[in-house]
């Protein structure tokens, strides 16, 4: 019953979006009748991988390991389509932010009910999602080292997009797509980011630190 909610979140996020996303990105790129059918092959091949999919510890790790199983679906078929592979990786990221975008919208608007500042609603927006969903313990193993008024850092030892990529002899993907995604994230969000290290990358861990960019200033959404 868990796994089915999270299988309707995932469609309820993704759903006419990735449609849209695929055929404005794919467009000039693949042939018009390819491009029409990808979305509904795409996930007529995510049903069916579905099944072979890890279990989770959580359904926070769960939902991330089915957007890191979409992410490989549209890498794989743009493969298979002769694309390049370093132009594949390009239009995968591209495709790839609508689903992050769209998982993180959600927290983001939620902190706009305790701040207009764009680090504190970085550190509020974290903090809610490493202690409760999607990054919660044990499918995640974060832990924040510091917080103040200009900045949240913190450390990732597990994370099953990596887990998930690794297996998949695909690291670099995971780096490119989801991981470089936060930097993007990051400036949407009005504030700085650097991270030393990332699991992707062949690290331990992944070192974040999110920083204000100017003092009361304030973001779009």
């Amino acid at each position: 019953m868990e796994m089915k909610a999270i299988d309707n979140l995932i469609y309820l996020i993704t759903g006419k979006t990735i449609k849209k996303s695929i055929r404005k990105t794919l467009s000039g790129r693949l042939p018009q009748n390819t491009v029409s059918k990808l979305p509904d092959e795409i996930r007529s091949t995510y049903e069916q991988r579905l099944e072979n999919l890890d279990r989770k510890e959580t359904l926070g790790a769960a939902l991330v390991a089915r957007f890191s199983l979409l992410t490989l679906l549209f890498y794989e078929r743009l493969i298979a389509e002769n694309i390049d592979k370093c132009e594949a990786i390009n239009i995968t990221s591209e495709i790839t932010w609508v689903l992050y975008e769209k998982l993180t919208g959600m927290f983001w608007i939620f902190t706009r009910l305790f701040s207009k500042k764009p680090i504190e609603r970085v550190k509020k927006a974290i903090v809610f999602t490493i202690k409760h969903f999607p990054y919660n313990s044990p499918g995640y193993e974060m832990e924040i080292l510091k917080s103040n008024e200009n900045e949240i850092a913190y450390n990732v030892y597990k994370c099953p997009a990596a887990e998930f990529f690794k297996v998949h002899q695909l690291s670099e993907l995971c780096a490119e797509t989801w991981c470089d995604l936060d930097y993007a994230l990051a400036d949407k969000w009005g504030v700085k980011l650097e991270r030393d290290k990332t699991i992707a990358k062949g690290d331990g861990l992944c070192t974040f630190r999110f920083m204000a960019k100017n003092a009361g200033s304030l973001s779009g959404d």
